[in-house]
């Protein structure tokens, strides 16, 4: 198990090595792989998926694309998306590669048939992950889960191509070296299982996760790797109208019905906003029915950006009385801490949950525990 922060010692560097090649390991035996994601996937989570798949699948393994939940519709640009299933492959899986997911049961309905697989690698970067694999790298220093693909790609190209490399010392240990190798052979035999696919993929993974690099996970670990990446066959200007500038008209439709709900708490440090299912029936009464996915996606970030806001709470009804839970700070309180509360988890500045109960009850007790981080 590695879940290391902030501070990397030498030891703390020698552990990551040695885990990684036990990843490594545990991959090279096994055929069948099935890699999963957490329900309601966002940026960093169907990338990190794909990224894994594309990288195994170059292996001459079996790769099973998984997530619960539709793929939304702004991420369907990236390769392979088409391969998802929503259900659990009936053939026996040697293998679960689980990434950007901090619970087990975050994979979604259904989870609990995933128990009888005897090998589990859990990749992560939320400080709030449960170790819930046989092999668990967490990383809650890095930008995103992407980034820590990064790392192990480098390693995995480091280690088949004889180089004496490690992304961890380079990348996470003294900050004034130049972190891949100057020998342009080296360097050419370290990224040698990026190709193009993976590198848009991680790509979009940092870009997501980072809010376009103005969240502040976005660090210069993050700026220097996707500055490697799109050395890459990337179109950076249409990855960005992709991911940012192709939503469809029902989502503002819907924007202006859920602004309406804004309200502020705690002397206006906290902003929220309201999603129900009854907004979007209305919505879209009249559109077509694949354009649903993902519309309330980001909603949270508009109570976000008002002054003086510390924390802004998106609650998302997905059910009588059940409702989704989404919250982003903006420079100190943490979030995760009120998320779990309620039995959810995240990152400090980013988490979720969910809550059953009458909304206004709901609400109260956010309240009470934000005020607690405020």
């Amino acid at each position: 198990m590695i879940s290391i922060k902030k501070e990397y010692s030498v030891s703390d560097l020698k552990a990551l090595n040695n885990f990684t090649d036990d990843i490594f390991r545990v991959i090279e035996t096994s055929k069948k792989v099935l890699i999963a994601t957490h329900e309601n996937p966002e940026g960093d989570a169907i990338s990190s998926v794909i990224a894994v798949g594309l990288f195994l699948q170059a292996l001459d393994k079996d790769v099973y694309f998984y997530d619960k939940d539709q793929i939304p519709n702004n991420l369907k640009f990236l390769p392979q998306t088409d391969k998802f299933i929503n259900e659990f492959p009936e053939e026996p899986i040697d293998l679960l590669v689980v990434v950007d997911c901090g619970e087990f049961s975050r994979i979604g309905l259904g989870y609990e048939q995933l128990f009888g697989i005897n090998r589990i690698i859990n990749i992560d970067h939320h400080f709030t992950n449960t170790y819930f694999g046989h092999l668990n790298l967490v990383l809650p220093d890095a930008s995103s889960t992407g980034e820590i693909l990064f790392y192990l790609l480098l390693a995995y190209g480091a280690r088949t191509c004889g180089i004496n490399f490690s992304p961890y010392d380079n990348f996470l240990g003294d900050a004034l070296r130049e972190p891949l190798p100057h020998d342009l052979e080296a360097r050419k035999g370290v990224l040698s299982f990026i190709n193009d696919d993976i590198a848009l993929s991680l790509y979009t993974s940092i870009l997501t996760d980072t809010g376009s690099f103005h969240y502040s996970s976005a660090n210069k670990r993050s700026f220097y790797i996707c500055s490697v990446l799109s050395g890459y066959n990337l179109d950076l200007s249409k990855i960005a109208t992709e991911l940012f500038e192709t939503k469809p008209a029902e989502m503002y439709f819907l924007l202006g019905k859920s602004l309406n709900t804004l309200e502020f708490a705690l002397n206006g440090r906290v902003a929220s906003m309201v999603g129900t299912k009854k907004m979007i029936e209305d919505v879209l009464k009249e559109s077509d029915g694949n354009r649903v996915n993902g519309l309330y996606e980001n909603f949270v970030n508009y109570p976000r950006s008002i002054q003086d806001v510390e924390i802004a709470i998106f609650f998302r009804e997905a059910g009588f009385n059940h409702y989704r839970l989404n919250f982003r700070s903006k420079s100190y309180a943490n979030v995760a801490y009120v998320a779990e509360k309620f039995g959810g988890g995240g990152h400090k500045f980013a988490a979720g949950c969910k809550a059953n109960g009458d909304l206004n009850d709901i609400k109260k007790e956010v309240y009470k525990y934000c005020n607690e981080v405020i």
